[in-house]
């Protein structure tokens, strides 16, 4: 599969799907540039592809999002970022714990979907934000997560209209994850609490679903997207381990 995009910014790219895209768009020979907290999850990352730029940095602080875009001008946005959303009933939780998700991965998503829009990023860019099946119904063991989550889908909805008020070329794609994603962090620590609360193994409780959705499937979906735009007109998909369709 060829992909068009010449050099890509990878937010929260350390672990988890983020970093699957990030191994696969560097192997296809994407000028690819990771961005996350963990020091030792991105040493971990350049040793399995070295052509993978690092970056140890807060993607939410202030100014963060505008200076990387200014300085590594991507054609290929991926916000990945997940925050370990503490697993508890809300009054469980004070508002600080509540709150996590929204004070990063929705400010993430703000701060990166804002610059790219006033900046603006290149002609013809392709800004792809993750949101969460959780932002559907609900997930009543993960504070605010959910509503996050949903923010963040709405956001893209949002840029979408707001870069066609402006005519700028830019394409944004929400994907939503419609269950867990076996073998991450978040993944592992969200079935667990849910199978626990429902007298389940981890095991039973992820195999509610047909087939499991991986970090992996989550790359191939992505690099699908990307080597073939014009099947994608439209700009939110749901992933499942069975494929990638249409939110409609």
């Amino acid at each position: 599969m060829t992909i068009q995009s010449k050099k890509a910014l990878v937010i929260g790219g350390s672990s988890g799907s983020g970093r699957e895209i990030a191994l696969r768009l560097a192997e296809s020979g994407v000028d690819t540039t990771v961005v996350a907290r963990d020091l030792a999850k991105l040493e971990t990352l350049k040793s399995a592809n070295p052509n993978i730029t690092v970056l140890a940095e807060d993607a939410a602080s202030e100014g963060s999002a505008a200076r990387l875009l200014s300085e590594h001008e991507p054609d290929l946005l991926i916000l990945s970022a997940g925050h370990a959303q503490p697993m508890a009933p809300f009054f469980e939780q004070s508002w600080e714990a509540f709150s996590g998700a929204w004070n990063i991965d929705t400010k993430i998503a703000h701060a990166f979907l804002s610059a790219a829009i006033t900046l603006p990023m290149a002609s013809g860019s392709t800004i792809i934000n993750f949101s969460s099946g959780a932002g559907l119904s609900g997930s009543r063991l993960s504070g605010g997560y959910a509503g996050a989550k949903r923010m963040q889908h709405f956001l893209t909805e949002y840029a979408q209209k707001e870069a066609a008020l402006r005519n700028l070329d830019l394409n944004f794609y929400s994907i939503i994850p419609k269950q867990l994603i076996a073998e991450t962090e978040l993944g592992q620590a969200a079935g667990q609490a849910y199978a626990e609360a429902n007298g389940k193994t981890l095991t039973d409780f992820m195999n509610q679903w047909e087939q499991p959705l991986t970090a992996k499937k989550i790359s191939d979906y992505i690099i699908e997207l990307l080597s073939h735009k014009e099947l994608f007109p439209e700009q939110s998909y749901f992933a499942t381990g069975t494929g990638i369709t249409l939110n409609n």
